[in-house]
């Protein structure tokens, strides 16, 4: 398990559009569709880089879901719909659950799948009880949205884009509760 503050490569020829479009859309080419935005609100940084002493251990666990969050969230397009929120909600409560499950039926509706790799790079971690913040300067620059049919490319994300997770822990396990894009560079 990496440490908090290190690198960690999440990989994936799929993304989610609830999560990604955001992000996406920051750094689009020309053909690309309006993004949806997720519906949480931004998370500010937190001001120290790293879990409280007393939580180093839940600070990797965090890390270790936030992770599972990105590889199940970008592998959900590929698997049965009737799967999906089961799948999901091993990884995510609401109201995450919630508008993965809706971007993902939207998506696929569309005709729009998506391409590539993401890189989470995790700034800070910090934990207050059953709750968490997971702040990410995510390297989106290899991934995008494409057409289903065709996989011809539509847009392509940016390499420096900020991530802000709310994480809950929920019969003792660490779920995503909240994911949004502030904005800006990282």
């Amino acid at each position: 398990m990496a440490k908090v503050g290190t690198r960690r490569r999440v990989r994936r020829l799929a993304v989610v559009s609830a999560v990604l479009v955001p992000l996406l859309g920051a750094g689009c080419s020309a053909g690309s569709e309006p993004a949806a935005t997720a519906s949480s609100p931004n998370l500010s940084a937190p001001s120290q880089n790293a879990a409280t002493p007393s939580d180093k251990d839940s600070g990797k666990d965090i890390e270790a879901a936030y992770s599972d969050f990105w590889v199940v969230s970008l592998t959900i397009d590929d698997k049965p719909e009737e799967t999906w929120r089961d799948e999901l909600g091993a990884v995510m409560v609401e109201p995450q659950l919630s508008i993965t499950l809706d971007a993902v039926r939207s998506q696929a509706q569309a005709g729009i799948t998506v391409y590539g790799d993401v890189t989470a790079r995790i700034v800070s971690v910090e934990v207050a009880g059953d709750a968490a913040t997971v702040v990410d300067c995510q390297d989106a620059s290899r991934t995008g949205q494409a057409d289903a049919e065709t996989g011809d490319r539509k847009t392509v994300g940016v390499e420096r884009n900020p991530v802000n997770a709310e994480l809950k822990r929920v019969d003792g396990q660490w779920k995503v509760a909240q994911v949004s894009f502030p904005g800006g560079t990282c």
